[in-house]
């Protein structure tokens, strides 16, 4: 007999794990239909009832204007500039990265400029210098991290870390990967 009660237990819970994915109707609501007394569907194909079209909408005003240009005889090219002209335009401002990210190519130094960015720029000795003085570095106080790819000469990667050294980072604010890495 007791061997039976887990068995009639693990049943019921398999029938009501089973009545969701089968639709039963044995079990809790998935509040995907549309019920009349009151249950919403949150299914984004229908829609709500309680929306009215009295409402004004943003979109709507645009189109009346876009209408009104059309029908006053303004050619298209006429009314593009006149729609760019009253748009904001704010430049875009690239993210600095938080440490100046180096990677020894031969004798070139490219550098990650922008943060999520995989392209890199070639730069002198000096503008790395000048870039490491503008980012703010990684919590664990790395302010440059050189790597180097198969085909980098070693006398690139000790003449950039001398002058790090010589700029005044620490050897604790640098870190130089031993590990070769590909150009992307």
């Amino acid at each position: 007999m007791r061997k039976r009660v887990p068995v009639v237990i693990g049943g019921g819970i398999a029938l009501l794990i089973a009545s969701q994915y089968l639709n039963f109707g044995l079990g809790f609501r998935d509040g995907t239909g549309s019920d009349p007394e009151g249950q919403v569907s949150i299914a984004p194909s229908v829609s709500r009832p309680s929306e009215t079209s009295s409402d004004a909408d943003p979109d709507d005003e645009s189109l009346a204007e876009d209408i009104a240009i059309e029908e006053s005889g303004l050619d298209s090219d006429a009314a593009m500039r006149e729609a760019a002209s009253e748009l904001e335009l704010t430049p875009v401002i690239p993210v600095l990265p938080s440490v100046v990210d180096i990677l020894i190519d031969g004798n070139q130094y490219l550098v990650q400029t922008e943060a999520g960015e995989s392209e890199r720029e070639a730069m002198s000795i000096e503008q790395i210098i000048a870039f490491a003085g503008t980012v703010e570095g990684e919590p664990s106080g790395i302010v440059v991290r050189v790597a180097r790819t198969p085909n980098a000469v070693a006398s690139a990667e000790a003449a950039v870390m001398k002058r790090l050294r010589e700029a005044g980072l620490m050897d604790d604010q640098i870190d130089a990967r031993r590990q070769l890495v590909e150009l992307p």
